[in-house]
């Protein structure tokens, strides 16, 4: 099974992604610039959403994310000077492809980040960085995303002039274990869930979308990701006695909220788990991963367990996971070029 073998893979490209040398090069001669538009679509969209608040941290200046479809339709309503910097994985998202296309057109300096430089995006940006991922030939991308996230975090700290903190390979690989020893308990003598909201803030709710479109891409089932705020404010009348509601909590603040939530829930017989990012365990725990990686790297690890979770939803219904619901669909749609 493919995608068993890509989220293996995934502890070594995540360090060959943090050190690639074309993230340096791109760091290099950016002019001036007064904010950052960050462009992605699906999974590239989630891994920005991600990154933004930790690149505005390290820059001192706005960082907005935006779908290339939206930034397309309301350029001539951006001023100033950005640093366009667009995210496609394949490099054949057709939206992608055509803002890096129209921010070169207006004389922004545009960074294309992306796993084939030999692509249709490839030869639009300014300056271009490598994923260095290997193939990934299926629909629902794994060790593609985390690299993704873990190659912007390391660009932002570039731009900044700081230093990427090194990780190791060894540490990946034990999360996957931890992921599928807990995943299995969380689904041992329950039936596949009718739906899943998941939650995160921060740079979590990035975490919170990506786990919605694995579960929806891999498993076929309904999903929907949420600030905690929106999620209390009406979203769990929507989750019945076979729904599944997963919160992210990384910290005391947090957690106490998830806390209430999965008591008050239990109550009314909805099943609320939380994916545990603090030192201290609670009774409604999937996974106790504290310390798992150093901030903002805690987020590009905390996909991990969605990831397996996703997985095993699939093979509980005798799912192909490598195989959506419905092949061809993005051709169908007309949302790639030059497709393999």
């Amino acid at each position: 099974m493919s995608i068993e073998v890509y989220m293996s893979e995934q502890g070594q490209v995540i360090e060959n992604a943090l050190n690639h040398e074309s993230i340096a090069a791109a760091a290099e001669n950016i002019p001036t610039f007064d904010r950052v538009i960050l462009i992605g679509s699906g999974s590239s969209l989630n891994a920005l959403t991600i990154v933004r608040a930790f690149m505005q941290a390290c820059l001192r200046r706005a960082v907005e994310v935006i779908n290339p479809a939206v930034f397309l339709k309301t350029i001539d309503d951006i001023y100033g000077h950005p640093l366009v910097v667009v995210l496609s994985q394949s490099g054949r998202s057709t939206t992608s492809v055509e803002a890096v296309t129209k921010a070169q057109e207006r004389g922004w300096h545009s960074i294309v980040i992306t796993a084939d430089p030999t692509s249709p995006i490839g030869g639009y940006g300014s300056s271009t960085i490598h994923l260095p991922i290997g193939d990934e030939p299926i629909g629902p991308k794994t060790k593609g995303f985390t690299a993704s996230v873990a190659a912007c975090l390391a660009f932002a700290l570039k731009l900044a002039d700081r230093d990427v903190p090194s990780t190791t390979a060894a540490d990946v690989d034990a999360l996957l274990e931890m992921s599928a020893s807990a995943t299995s308990e969380l689904l041992q003598d329950r039936d596949v869930p009718n739906y899943i909201a998941i939650s995160g803030t921060g740079r979590f709710l990035g975490v919170a979308m990506e786990a919605s479109l694995k579960i929806a891409e891999i498993a076929g089932l309904p999903t929907a990701a949420f600030e905690p705020e929106e999620l209390l404010h009406g979203r769990l009348h929507g989750a019945t006695t076979e729904s599944l509601v997963i919160m992210i909590a990384d910290s005391i603040e947090s957690r106490e909220e998830a806390f209430n939530v999965a008591s008050v829930m239990g109550d009314r017989n909805v099943h609320v788990a939380l994916l545990n990012l603090t030192t201290t365990a609670s009774p409604y725990d999937w996974l106790l991963a504290d310390r798992i990686a150093i901030a903002p790297f805690d987020a590009v690890a905390a996909v991990i367990p969605f990831q397996r979770l996703a997985v095993d939803l699939a093979l509980r219904q005798n799912m192909v996971p490598d195989e959506m619901r419905y092949p061809g669909l993005s051709r169908a749609l007309a949302i790639k070029t030059f497709a393999r």
